[in-house]
């Protein structure tokens, strides 16, 4: 993205993150092209477990792809995200889904199948 700005787009853990949130984002991590992992201490109880994607907008290929991938985490774990790009707050995700504050900043198809 030559001459663009970068930023990142981060999901985490909103509410308590134990071990299985941690692996579950360790495998979208992999599957996501450029997508890194941020796991603080395990024995912190404000351990902070999330996935991060550089990207120019929301609906880079890359941005789009992990947020969709963090969505079937929610859902299989029953699990609240926030959602955050170039520092700010867009939302959350809560078993899958974005709340209303998060569908109004997302592209309209960037969740394409949040049970997978």
């Amino acid at each position: 993205m030559p001459g663009g700005e970068i930023h990142h787009l981060v999901l985490f853990v909103a509410d308590r993150a134990d071990e299985h949130h941690a692996d579950a984002l360790r495998v979208v991590v992999r599957a996501v092209d450029g997508a890194g992992f941020i796991d603080g201490d395990p024995d912190d109880p404000q351990r902070t477990v999330g996935a991060f994607v550089r990207a120019a907008a929301l609906d880079d290929p890359a941005a789009a792809a992990l947020v969709s991938a963090v969505a079937g985490v929610s859902a299989r774990l029953h699990t609240r995200f926030e959602v955050q790009y170039r520092e700010e707050i867009l939302g959350h995700l809560h078993d899958g889904a974005p709340d209303a504050r998060l569908a109004d900043a997302l592209p309209g198809d960037t969740i394409t199948n949040p049970t997978s």
